[in-house]
């Protein structure tokens, strides 16, 4: 079992993740030339080359991906240990570690966390979807929670359905009167879109549609502060559904769009074998949350 050096695998994993060895030496704080000789190592090991230039940086050869997905069990095995050390040292159990999406955060999980039972603790990390997957990757959290614009696929992964997309108007509007919004409607009005992840997803809506909508130069995820926005007349919201359910204004109005948009929520769990008791709990408790916020 010790033939491999894990530090290596490690190594390797890092390359794959970030394309560069040098990139790889920055994160863990070593010299190019101590890299480099991690990866001879472990080529002499496998007797064959892992690692390839390509463009500007280096990927992993065929035979690397194949080494890199046990690399990547390790890294996130070795991350996890890491992060238990202090609950250990203290008597207590490890932490459950959630990453989700900033309206999730406020809402679904949340209430499941309320829900689970007592002296478990949860930390909770904010993070839109790449960046909470890629820390379930590296065994820095044990559940991330995303959002999707159609069901994802995948080991591990529990979609809880849909979140509906829905326009934000002042109360006096003209439009606010109607029904559904259709989005040719926003041709040409100043919408605010939210993130710049969230802002890419609507365009690409209106492209559908055959036009470009004009976006507020305000990019933020603040649900609160956009509501507001829409409130003092500085555009129409594209809001998630989900984002009503924390807070709502009683001077704005709210209405499905035609055609409708939507997105997906979903949950992901770890590899079986990594995964905590505590976090199949926790999605059970997200699926019930979510059903209770459907009603």
């Amino acid at each position: 079992m010790l033939d491999l050096d894990p530090r290596s695998l490690v190594v390797l994993h890092l390359i794959d993740r970030t394309g560069s060895m040098s990139a790889a030496a920055r994160e863990l704080g070593w010299t190019h030339p101590a890299i480099s000789q991690h990866v001879k190592r472990l080529e002499r090991a496998a007797g064959c080359e892992l690692v390839e230039r390509h463009g500007r940086g280096v990927r992993l050869t065929p035979a690397g991906v194949v080494l890199g997905r046990y690399a990547a069990e390790i890294a996130a095995s070795l991350t996890a240990a890491r992060d238990c050390l202090p609950d250990l040292a203290q008597g207590h159990a490890p932490r459950l570690r959630v990453a989700a999406f900033p309206t999730a955060c406020a809402t679904l999980v949340v209430d499941a966390v309320n829900s689970l039972p007592d002296g478990l603790r949860v930390d909770i990390r904010q993070a839109e979807p790449p960046e909470a997957l890629a820390a379930l990757q590296d065994g820095e959290v044990d559940v991330a929670v995303t959002f999707h614009d159609e069901p994802p696929h995948g080991d591990g992964v529990t979609v809880l359905g849909r979140d509906p997309l829905l326009a934000a108007l002042p109360a006096a509007h003209p439009l606010a009167a109607k029904e559904t919004l259709a989005i040719s409607d926003l041709r040409t009005a100043t919408v605010i879109a939210g993130c710049p992840l969230c802002q890419e997803r609507f365009v690409r809506h209106c492209a559908r549609e055959s036009f470009r909508p004009v976006l507020h130069h305000q990019v933020t995820d603040d649900y609160v502060l956009m509501q507001a926005m829409v409130a003092a007349g500085q555009g129409i919201a594209i809001l998630p559904g989900l984002t009503l359910s924390a807070h709502r204004r009683d001077d704005i109005v709210t209405m499905p769009l035609d055609p409708p948009l939507h997105r997906e929520i979903a949950v992901w769990l770890p590899p079986e074998r990594h995964t905590p008791p505590a976090a199949r709990q926790l999605l059970d408790a997200l699926s019930v949350a979510h059903a209770i916020m459907r009603q």
